[in-house]
This record gives structure tokens, sequence and C-alpha cells, in this order.
């Protein structure tokens, strides 16, 4: 009976060796001064996540981590830690018995600050300082408009928790308060004119500030007095009992503080002393909830200007009609098969704003349910590069507005003129790129891999994060990119995964000499080893 009963429960289970368990030490440290970092958050991000705190000398540790690599991250106030400042992240730390100390990096905080006074040296209070933020993002330009600062009584402002990067800085234009005037009642006849630093009437000769990090960099400003005159006219085109909001703005697309009138019985607007100046007037309404009207119109304060006149209106929308050519299911056949509606989402579309004042737009669908009938929405008018980012196994093979190419030349938005569609031709014979980069010992860091094409000078470089490995086996962790036209292209490695504008081509021809030609065919699944480029070498 016995026999029977084991014969039926059969062999022991094997029991499974725990898993081996060491310690994980490391510091936290000043990427500028390379002092340690005290008090800092630091956190290993696992399948149990788990947190602790430098001590006075830095040092952190994590006990009974299991074998492997992981994120570790730090957080301090007034410092940046990796993951915010690159787009990469940090690389992996791995946690072994044999594994050396880790090192987290945080960077600190840049500090900018100044004075706004009259050119006769008197501080102004309640000047609104704008900071124009460029950031290179995902190669791109992107413009941050959306901090400012208010004078104090000393004329003193202070822009703290920056990033390193450029930045533009612009003060006024600035009427003052009427209830600060020493006459109760009395409208003020004088006001400020607007500058950008140091002291230029707009950006394109404005100086950009580069702030590096835990700098602390002082920028003044000493504002002309101009005349103040009134602004008044109507409107048109709103819904009976519905209101309109006004808006004036410098031409950078800066908003100027002040206060306004408006009769929604006959629409007319009044604004009251607003500083002589070039400037841009917006209404905004609605017809109904999600149908948005809006006008605007560019005028010059040089004297009184009444009478002007907005018609509100429906911004326009552009379509995308997307068509595919599915190659692979037709690959016995000389035609290729065009279909219309793609299962599944093939290509994101965005419209980026060539300078500052916009925002970006990307389309969203008409029908959750199709994903490929996609709808620009609201669009202002402006000058835009049109970002497409295909989906595997999708290229852009063609990308028209109009009689525009938008491979080759941006997308310019009238208001005078109707919108058109934008025409996008995706084929799915796509080609890939694999390989390594040839790194000196020890180098950990993550590598910023690019495929520019040389045929199309608008069109989406492809780009990814490569985290190097320890393991040099061939084969072992090789970088990838996929979705890519057939064609020419450049390649790069970069030391750096931030502020490269790699979208550039002016921006990138410095370091044309050490990127690798490559020539894709459809189809083709081709491997490259690309040499490591240094950003600061090479632009020695």
């Amino acid at each position: 009976m016995v026999a029977t009963v084991l014969a039926q429960l059969g062999p022991s289970p094997q029991v499974q060796p725990p898993a081996q368990k060491n310690i994980l030490t490391g510091s936290v440290i000043d990427s500028v001064t390379g002092e340690p970092v005290r008090k800092a958050l630091v956190q290993l991000h696992a399948a149990q996540p788990r947190t602790t705190f430098s001590d006075t000398d830095g040092h952190f540790q994590f006990d009974d981590v299991p074998v492997g690599s992981f994120a570790v991250s730090a957080q301090k106030p007034g410092y940046f830690n990796d993951n915010e400042l690159m787009r990469g992240g940090a690389p992996p730390v791995e946690a072994s018995p044999n594994a050396p100390p880790a090192v987290v990096r945080l960077t600190p905080e840049a500090i900018l600050s100044g004075v706004v006074a009259t050119s006769s040296g008197i501080p102004l209070e309640h000047v609104e300082v704008s900071l124009t933020y460029l950031e290179i993002r995902d190669g791109r330009r992107r413009w941050d408009s959306k901090r400012s600062s208010i004078t104090d009584e000393d004329g003193r402002f202070r822009f703290a928790s920056l990033r390193p990067g450029s930045y533009y800085l612009s003060a006024g234009p600035y009427t003052p308060l009427a209830e600060s005037m020493l006459d109760a009642g009395h409208s003020p006849s004088q006001g400020f004119a607007g500058v950008f630093y140091p002291g230029v009437p707009d950006l394109a000769s404005a100086s950009a500030i580069q702030l590096h990090p835990g700098e602390q960099t002082e920028a003044n400003f000493a504002l002309k007095s101009v005349p103040v005159y009134a602004l008044s006219g109507v409107v048109s085109g709103y819904p009976a009992g519905q209101g309109v909001n006004f808006q004036v703005l410098t031409p950078a697309g800066l908003t100027v503080p002040g206060s306004y009138q408006f009769s929604a019985e006959n629409g007319r607007f009044d604004f009251n002393s607003l500083a002589a100046g070039n400037y841009i007037l917006r209404a905004y309404s609605q017809l109904a909830p999600d149908q948005p009207i809006r006008a605007e119109v560019p005028f010059t304060l040089s004297s009184d200007l009444h009478n002007l006149h907005l018609a509100l209106a429906p911004s326009p929308s552009i379509p995308v009609i997307l068509r595919t050519e599915d190659i692979t299911s037709s690959s016995r056949s000389s035609v290729p098969v065009a279909h219309i509606t793609p299962p599944g989402l093939a290509v994101s579309v965005c419209l980026l704003p060539v300078g500052p004042g916009a925002n970006e737009i990307y389309a969203s669908p008409d029908d959750p349910r199709n994903p490929q009938s996609l709808t620009l929405r609201n669009v202002e008018s402006g000058h835009y590069s049109t970002v497409l980012q295909p989906f595997p196994p999708w290229y852009v093979a063609s990308a028209e507005y109009g009689q525009t190419n938008l491979l080759t030349d941006d997308l310019i938005v009238s208001a005078n003129s109707p919108a058109q569609p934008i025409t996008i031709v995706l084929r799915n014979d796509s080609a890939s790129l694999a390989g390594t980069v040839t790194l000196p010992d020890g180098y950990i860091s993550p590598v910023l891999i690019v495929a520019v094409p040389e045929r199309f000078s608008k069109a989406s470089p492809a780009a990814t994060y490569w985290y190097p490995a320890r393991d040099k086996t061939p084969g072992v962790n090789e970088f990838f990119l996929d979705s890519l036209a057939p064609g020419d292209y450049l390649v790069y490695a970069f030391d750096q995964t931030q502020g490269i504008e790699f979208s550039n081509r002016d921006v990138m021809q410095p370091f044309a000499s050490q990127a690798t030609q490559v020539t894709l065919s459809a189809g083709q699944r081709a491997k490259v080893s690309l040499p490591l480029i240094r950003i600061q070498e090479a632009a020695q």
C-alpha cells in the first residue's frame, strides 16, 4: 500500500536553491563639484521598489538585493537627476558580488535673477519678467515660454530651479498701476516699452543666456519711458449671450498684462493705458462646447487706436489622409496594393512651431474605433515643422500639404487661406539597422544613436538610446533602429544624449566626418559598427 501511494505521487520535487542576494552600495555626488550629496532620497527601482537616504558622506546601501541590473535614482531639492535631464536616463546599476559601488549623480539647479529699473536707475515694481526656454528635445527645437516673475518693490526678480540650457529673458511692456499713482482717479500717461535682454526690442536680436549647472547669473534691465495710449474696437461672430476673452501679446507671443472692458450687447471692447509698441490682439469665444472660435490682428500703437475690428471664426482643422502601400503582401506583383485605412495606428503626426508663442499640435482620431482617420484640430496660423513618426513596419514614403513637400519644406498655415489636407503615403518594405559602438575601456554612459536620411532635409531622423553592456560577446546588447526608409543615411553615435539638435543639418555638419555612411535597400536588415563621437572634442 505504501509503495502504491509513493508511485502515484511520483518523484520528490526538486527544491530550488534560494536566489543569490548581495549588498548594493554606492554614493550620491554633485555632478559639478564631485562632492557628496547628503540626505538625498535614493530609490532602487525593482520588482519591489525600495528607498533610503544618503548619509553625511553621500553613501547609501541596500541589503539583500537580487543579482541583476537595476535603475537607481536620487532626488533632493535644488538638484536634477539624470532621468530629468537625459532622455535616455541614467545607465543601470549592476548588483553582483563583484560589482563596483554605484555612483549616482545629481546636477545642481541654475538660478537667474536681476533688477528692472528706469533708464535713470529707479527700481520698477510690478513689472512682469518672462523667461523663454529653448529646449532641444528629440533632436528638435522646442520653445517653452510659461515662466514669469513679477518684480518686487526693489525691482528685483528671480528664477530658480532652472535646467542647464539656453534662455531668453524679457521685461515689460509695463504701464504703472492706477492704484499706485499719487493722483487717485487719473490714468497713467507714461509707460515703459518692453525689451529683451540685453536691451533689444525683439527676440530675433536678443542674446541667449547660457546657464550651466549650479550657475547663478544676474541680468538687469533699464526700461525706456514711452507714451501710453488707448485701444478700442468691436468684435463680431460670437453667439448671443456668450462672452469674449481678449489677450494682448508681444510679437514674440508673450502675454502683456492689462485690463479691458467688454460689452456683450454690442461687442465693444476697450483697453486703457497700453504702452506704445507693436502688439497682437487675440479674441476667444465658443460656438458650443468643444467648438472654439478666435480671431487675431497685429497692430502698432503710436497713438490712440479706435475702431479695430475682429471677426471670430473657427480655427482651421487639417485632415490627415493616410494611404499605405502594402509591399510585403504584394511581393509577387509589380504593383503595390494601396489601402486607405490600415488596421492599428501607423504614424504619429505633430505640428511643431518653428518659433515661440504657439503650441505643439498633435493629430487625433476622428473616431476612437478608427485610429487611421486623423485630424489636426484648431491650428493657429504660423510656421511649423511637420514631425512624422511611423510605427513598425511602416515608413513615410511621401508627405504633402497642397504643393508643399513636408519632407523637404516647413508647413506655413495662413489665416487668409483655406486649410488643405495632409496626404501621407506609408510603405512597409522598411529596412532596419543594428550594431554596436566602439567604446573605450570602462565606458558605461548611455550613447545616442542617430540615423539621418540624406535625401529629405525635413524627414525625422531615427534615434535610439543605447546602454553599453559589460558583456562584450558579439551580438549581445546591440542597438536597433527599425522602420527606416530605403536610402542613404549618415549614422552617428554620440557620447551625449541631450541637447543635440540632430534634425538640423547645419548643426550636424561639424560631426559629419565622424559619421558612418550606410545605404539601405528595401527590406534590408543591416549591421554596422560605429565610432563614438565625443561632443566636446568635436566642437573644438
